[in-house]
């Protein structure tokens, strides 16, 4: 484990971004294996998967939960319909039309 550390913590020069850059090997092997998830390889996704999943549970971290997908205009329709319903709903309860469920 020290050998493969020690191989890790070297110093490569790389050309990142048109700028020529001194990083360690592990630095490298980590930015190629996003890169190629990034690009569709299905492996190196699940190799990324695997370390993520890995690191987490070495340290004791569940990951958070993911965020919600910001709304559509699809959800705003929606929000607008229930908003008209929640108000016909409130009104037809003042008009004596409907019980109040509430009660």
């Amino acid at each position: 484990m020290t050998l493969l550390a020690d191989a890790l913590s070297e110093k490569v020069y790389a050309t990142i971004d048109g700028w020529r850059r001194k990083i360690t090997k592990r630095e490298g092997i980590v930015t190629q294996m996003v890169n190629k998830s990034a690009n569709a390889d299905s492996r190196a996704t699940k190799m990324l998967i695997d370390m993520l999943k890995d690191g987490e549970q070495t340290a004791g971290v569940a990951s958070p939960p993911p965020s919600p997908p910001p709304f559509t205009g699809a959800d705003e329709v929606v929000e607008q319909l229930v908003e008209r319903i929640r108000h016909q709903v409130l009104q037809e309860i003042a008009e004596g039309k409907i019980a109040d469920p509430r009660k």
